[in-house]
């Protein structure tokens, strides 16, 4: 036996032991295996002194010449199992190979946990896109909102300007029925007719008067009422704003979730570059 192997063969008690996770060791020459130190799986399957099977990741390595990562099939020895192999090369000859092997159990459950991983990573991806539409809606929703109040605004201030139009004209009107009535009370009875209807105008102007009054007290709660709206605008803008920024951070973190899910499947798959 080359002084290769037989190193080998020395610490094959020991290297599983600084492995994490349940991993075995075996070393063979061309034909045989020499020392199997296996997970308990392959521990009647794998035995020393046992021919090396085609299919094994020690054959496969001393046939590439070559380090090989493979998933040996149930076949070969009755259990599947994840083994990395090197071939022992003295003298430009292939004289053995060394593998480490360890249990589909660790393999499994990093992919499922990328799968569920990279699930969970797509929800969030999808409800980050449905925020994000909701917050645009919102967004757009506010400044039509912002430009209907502030055209409010213009509309109540172009009222405001009729309102005193018709203060003015009611004021008029009633100075105008005033006068009227001194005019008819002077000329006495021939005056009657007309001082009735003096007062009739006056009423009409006093009424107009209280009218545009009261549309003016409307009109200020109208104008209260927007600036509320207004200030409510401001908020939803507000909101819009902090939403965006929570979904730039959450799209940072599905993005990291999903590469972090396709990292986990190809350290589970044994192609993460090393």
């Amino acid at each position: 036996m080359s002084e290769l192997l037989s190193s080998f063969c020395r610490v094959a008690e020991h290297v599983p032991n600084l492995m994490t996770g349940r991993v075995g060791m075996a070393v063979c020459d061309r034909e045989k295996w020499l020392v199997c130190n296996c997970i308990k799986e392959l521990a009647s399957s794998v035995v020393a002194g046992d021919p090396v099977k085609a299919g094994s990741a020690g054959h496969k390595a001393m046939e590439k010449r070559e380090r090989v990562v493979v998933e040996v099939a149930k076949e070969v020895y009755g259990v599947p199992y994840i083994a990395v192999s090197l071939p022992v090369i003295e003298d430009g000859n292939v004289v053995g190979a060394v593998a480490v092997h360890e249990s589909l159990e660790r393999r499994d459950t990093l992919l499922n946990a990328a799968q569920q991983l990279s699930g969970s990573a797509g929800e969030l991806s999808g409800s980050i896109q449905s925020i994000l539409a909701q917050a645009e809606e919102l967004a757009a929703s506010g400044r039509c909102l912002k430009d209907m109040s502030t055209e409010a605004t213009r509309q109540v201030g172009d009222t405001d300007k009729v309102v005193g139009f018709i203060k003015d004209v009611a004021s008029q009107t009633n100075l105008l029925g005033l006068n009227a009535a001194i005019e008819a009370a002077r000329v006495g009875e021939l005056g009657r007719g007309f001082g009735v209807v003096a007062e009739e105008v006056r009423k009409l102007a006093v009424n107009s008067a209280g009218s545009a009054t009261q549309i003016t007290s409307i009109l200020a709660e109208i104008r209260d009422s927007i600036a509320r709206i207004a200030v409510e605008i401001n908020q939803i803008e507000a909101v819009a704003e902090h939403q965006a920024e929570t979904i730039q951070r959450l799209t940072a973190h599905s993005q990291s979730l999903a590469a972090m899910s396709d990292q986990m499947a190809r350290m589970a798959a044994g192609t993460e570059s090393k």
